[in-house]
């Protein structure tokens, strides 16, 4: 990497941050970790420890807070972060997670009102992921020249996190007996509203005993309360399925290892984003199996890296049997357009031509 003259902010130090920054050469990506309300303060400090202002200011998340107070301070602090890059001359970049909606809202108008600043101050948005350009010019209602797309990588398998032996070895006692007829997927991830296929993961189970191929699903996660508090009837399915292996819990697991055990991701979202699990699927070449709902279903079948179920299952037998399909040259070619290297030449040349 070459030394840059030239830096700009990016919301978080997270592992999405860091990568891109890594991968950056003649711009040097300072990562603004902590709240979102310290953005100006970060801001500021740079500019004057540096004694030269940023090129551009990226935010990301617009996220809610459950407090009305806090909540309201966000949208003050975001309304100051605009007005300083207006009034120091700076470019403000929105990377657009989520465009049709924040995976926390609580205080929907102040959410709208937050996002509607961004949208119309911000001098570009970039979407994570070509496909969702149209979908972001329609629901964002600004001109398609404002809207790029950037992309991920290759994910952290090895996190600091240190793997949770015990459930590692009931991943593994599940998945020992299966047979030829038999497919294991693996679904971790936290309680949310958009993630829907914790409700769908028993009938998936319940139909696949009617087909060719069965189907047994590792589902993790704390995520117990919340499919309680949505459908009580849901959770005691799933703690009484034998081919369930519900693990109620944080799920710390060495991923890369623990593929070796699975055949494919089950995954089902309702939004219009680009869940992360997808780079771990294809990167550790594991199909996707999801449902004709939200953006992911679109961008499995356009991409080809998985299945896609009708959300009546009336095509789980063609749908089972495509798990089984050799994807490696589809996931490479996925691979060779979506990565930290092609993300951060996007960011690059995104904020060198504003």
């Amino acid at each position: 990497k070459v030394e840059s003259t030239m830096y700009a902010l990016i919301q978080h130090d997270d592992i999405k941050s860091r990568k891109l920054a890594d991968e950056i050469d003649g711009l040097e990506l300072y990562m603004m970790e902590g709240s979102t309300n310290k953005i100006p303060i970060h801001l500021v400090w740079q500019i004057i420890s540096r004694k030269k202002r940023p090129k551009a200011v990226v935010l990301r998340y617009l996220n809610d807070s459950n407090s009305f107070v806090k909540s309201l301070i966000r949208l003050i602090t975001t309304v100051i972060t605009i007005l300083l890059t207006l009034i120091l001359r700076i470019k403000l970049v929105w990377i657009c997670h989520n465009f049709d909606k924040e995976s926390k809202e609580y205080f929907h108008l102040i959410v709208k009102l937050r996002r509607r600043l961004v949208i119309y101050f911000s001098n570009k948005i970039l979407v994570t992921d070509k496909l969702l350009i149209e979908h972001a010019e329609e629901f964002l209602k600004v001109n398609k020249s404002k809207i790029d797309y950037i992309t991920f990588g290759r994910p952290v398998f090895f996190n600091s996190s240190k793997p949770d032996i015990n459930i590692m070895r009931k991943i593994i006692e599940f998945t020992k007996d299966k047979d030829q007829n038999t497919l294991i997927g693996l679904s971790i991830g936290n309680p949310n509203a958009k993630v829907l296929q914790p409700f769908y993961t028993h009938d998936l189970v319940n139909k696949s005993k009617k087909s060719n191929i069965k189907i047994k699903i590792i589902l993790g996660g704390p995520i117990g309360d919340y499919i309680k508090q949505q459908d009580i009837n849901v959770y005691n399915e799933l703690i009484n399925d034998k081919d369930i292996l519900f693990l109620d819990q944080i799920v710390n697991i060495n991923e890369e290892y623990i593929s070796q055990y699975i055949d494919f991701y089950w995954r089902v979202y309702d939004d219009f984003s680009v869940p992360f699990t997808v780079y771990n699927a294809v990167y550790l070449k594991k199909p996707i199996l999801t449902m004709n709902k939200g953006f992911l279903g679109e961008m499995v079948r356009i991409y080809n890296i998985g299945t896609v179920l009708d959300n009546n299952f009336s095509n789980i037998d063609k749908a089972l049997s495509s798990l089984k399909k050799d994807r490696n040259q589809l996931f490479q070619l996925f691979i060779d357009s979506h990565n930290w290297g092609v993300g951060a030449d996007k960011i690059y040349n995104t904020i060198k031509n504003l």
